[in-house]
């Protein structure tokens, strides 16, 4: 059962009384909820709403303002305004948030207008304001004779007027409440009240203002709640300010203290949605067609509010977002989920129009049963320890050749792009022996490869179009007229009649084979620069390179996203998912679970885990040359780091683009320190 505990709350304007309740760690969701008390109320209103919120993962904090029951050292001159409240508030907000756990905003009556002003300051550093009981405005003439009689009164009668109006909302054998009610408004210090009532006389419709922001709203009160402003006005100011409308049933002025349930039912279902918008722009982001340089506080967003999420793209199909482990695990191992080329129209209405694309989608790596296993378990026996037509010896080959030149081109302290200088070659020449091409024609290919690969993408620019057109041409036509021996010629055995699903077999080997391990030279060479200290436990002990190389691919791995097509109903964290609905996992992200690994987000390369990472997949589509390309890695890296200890970063790195798919690095600018030499 959750706890709700008395807390003092630091932040950069002063200490505030706060009630705090943390959700268990199982359904924690780092998602921070602030909730604003109203005039004549305190952080107790709130209390039977925080252990609920807690419960379904929020992290629930009610607080007091400053000088509501205490004097206030930052109020010297008593300045109750509204502007200065909701500037406290910002406060805490930034106190509890930081980060990417913008915090949801809950203000009761009075503090509606406190959360209002603050939203219509800075709306970036709120999530989603809820106003409960608090209407438009108080500028109208009836609104300031209400405020300007309980002003009077008070000065007359001080804080004992109000008993009258409170005893009513609480049983009289409740004598617990009704203490702590004497007890509260004892306290309340009636420059706070007085100085609240003069800033609501000010406080005029700003409906417009509120849309204009493009914050999630909601404006909720109760049924009965009429004597400030009737439901039609309510309902007028939800409109207006593009926000949801909630009515609580058997409730007046204060439906979170008459009907907590309700109040806390229409919140999550609100914020469920706000986070669900939230999370879809997110990942709209995510798929434009430009570089990604840190995709993984995005990634770490969708996981902890929305792990689950459906989509709906331009030209798709419907499509569920997964960014769980567990949920990435399922999706890759369980035969019911097939691979897209089973259903390609869902994905790609126009898939036929471009020949790498239409080819890529009829290969085996795309396709099901006999249009897949025979070729991948052949492939598969030829790529073993001892069938390998690429042996270590010949890798440690290519790397010394490469890294000659590399050598060369760093001599003068000259700043030297290490994609172009060495991913590109060792993963072209590694490739091209592993196949059987002639050097030449093995990097020729290589460049073309790294245009190509926005074939799989979901959205490219036209410019990027047309450049996969052209490559795809020339990967196609080359391997076709090469295929003779090695690797290329089992394609053939397989394919005796050639066209297009020989073509894209072949497409696909040689992009498998280069594109992967090109990127991961790249991801792990930036990593190991930026972490000198991982890079020097590497450089010293080269036995430690399987583990990094593993660390790398959890890390940063060059492919980002797998696609399966559902074929029977089935559902994820109670997401219920229809037969021809695309699946989305994100290993990216399912790599960094804080339930799959500990400390996620640190990279660390003597990092042990008991389960694998994601990054060549899992299940019957696993990558049949993932020990292969994790073999090359494990012979360049401390190859790389012992030949050039003063390699440094030169400048920012330039990621491959679009790179929702497939991420890698474009540009990586290097220079060789004077206290390094070749």
């Amino acid at each position: 059962m959750t706890t709700v505990c008395d807390d003092v709350l630091e932040t950069a304007r002063g200490a505030v009384a706060t009630l705090r309740a943390m959700p268990p760690p199982a359904v924690d969701t780092g998602v921070p909820v602030v909730l604003c008390p109203g005039l004549i109320g305190s952080k107790e209103d709130f209390l039977p709403l925080l252990p609920a919120l807690a419960a379904a993962g929020y992290r629930a904090y009610a607080y007091d303002y400053h000088g509501h029951y205490a004097p206030s050292r930052l109020l010297p001159d008593e300045d109750h305004s509204i502007r200065r409240h909701a500037d406290d508030l910002i406060a805490v907000l930034d106190a509890v948030g930081g980060d990417d756990r913008t915090p949801h905003v809950v203000g009761h009556s009075y503090g509606g207008f406190v959360v209002r002003a603050a939203a219509l300051a800075q709306p970036g550093r709120l999530r989603s304001a809820a106003l409960i009981g608090s209407g438009p405005g108080m500028d109208s003439p009836a609104h300031r004779r209400i405020l300007g009689g309980f002003d009077h009164t008070l000065s007359l009668q001080g804080n004992a007027v109000m008993w009258p109006v409170v005893r009513r909302l609480i049983p009289e054998d409740d004598t617990a409440r009704r203490e702590f009610w004497r007890t509260r408004l004892r306290l309340m210090r009636p420059a706070f009240v007085r100085g609240a009532l003069a800033s609501l006389a000010g406080e005029s419709d700003r409906a417009d203002e509120l849309r204009a922001t493009r914050l999630a709203l909601l404006v909720m009160h109760g049924h009965r709640d009429r004597k400030l402003w009737s439901a039609t006005e309510f309902a007028g100011y939800a409109e207006r300010a593009g926000a949801t409308l909630a009515v609580i049933d058997g409730a007046s002025h204060s439906p979170n203290l008459e009907q907590p349930g309700a109040v806390v039912e229409a919140l999550l279902r609100f914020w469920a949605e706000t986070d669900r918008r939230r999370a879809l722009r997110t990942f709209v982001d995510l798929v434009r067609p430009s570089a990604h340089p840190d995709p993984y506080p995005a990634y770490a967003r969708l996981r902890r509010t929305t792990p689950v999420l459906p989509v709906q793209l331009p030209g798709k199909t419907e499509a569920v977002v997964l960014t769980r482990y567990a949920d990435c695990a399922r999706l890759l191992q369980d035969a019911t989920f097939v691979s897209a080329g089973e259903a390609p129209e869902l994905l790609t209405a126009g898939w036929r129009e471009h020949r790498l694309v239409r080819c890529l989608y009829q290969s085996f790596g795309w396709r099901e049963g006999e249009a897949h296993l025979p070729l991948r378990t052949a492939l598969a026996r030829r790529l073993t320890p001892r069938r390998c037509p690429v042996q270590h010896a010949d890798v440690v080959d290519v790397a010394t050749r490469v890294l000659d030149d590399f050598a060369l081109r760093l001599a003068g302290g000259a700043t030297v792009n290490l994609a172009d200088a060495v991913a590109v070659p060792f993963a072209s020449l590694v490739t091209g022996r592993l196949l059987g091409l002639p050097d030449a024609d093995a990097l020729r290919l290589g460049v073309a490869a790294r245009a190509g690969s926005a074939a799989f993408e979901p959205f490219i620019t036209p410019r990027q179009r047309t450049a996969m057109t052209a490559a795809g041409d020339t990967i196609i036509d080359t391997l076709a007229g090469l295929a003779d021996d090695g690797l290329l010629a089992v394609v053939r055995a397989h394919r005796p009649d050639g066209g297009e699903q020989y073509h894209g077999d072949l497409a696909l080997l040689f992009g498998a084979a280069y594109d992967s391990p090109a990127s991961l030279v790249t991801l792990g060479a930036r990593l190991l620069l930026t972490h000198p200290s991982q890079a020097a436990v590497l450089r010293e002990d080269p036995a430690a390179a399987e583990r990094a190389v593993e660390e790398i691919l959890r890390y940063d791995p060059p492919v980002q996203v797998a696609v399966r097509i559902a074929t029977v109903p089935c559902a994820f964290g109670g997401v219920a998912v229809a037969p021809g609905t695309a699946l989305l996992g994100i290993l990216g992200a399912a790599n960094r679970d804080p339930a799959y690994t500990e400390d996620p987000d640190e990279f660390r390369i003597q990092r042990r885990t008991t389960r694998p990472p994601l990054s060549f997949g899992a299940g019957r589509h696993y990558c049949p040359g993932s020990a292969l390309a994790r073999t090359h890695a494990q012979v360049l890296f401390p190859m790389l780091l012992r030949r050039f200890p003063g390699l440094r970063l030169a400048g920012t790195p330039r990621f491959r683009s679009p790179g929702t798919m497939l991420r890698g690095i474009e540009d990586l600018p290097v220079r060789l320190d004077d206290c390094g030499s070749p």
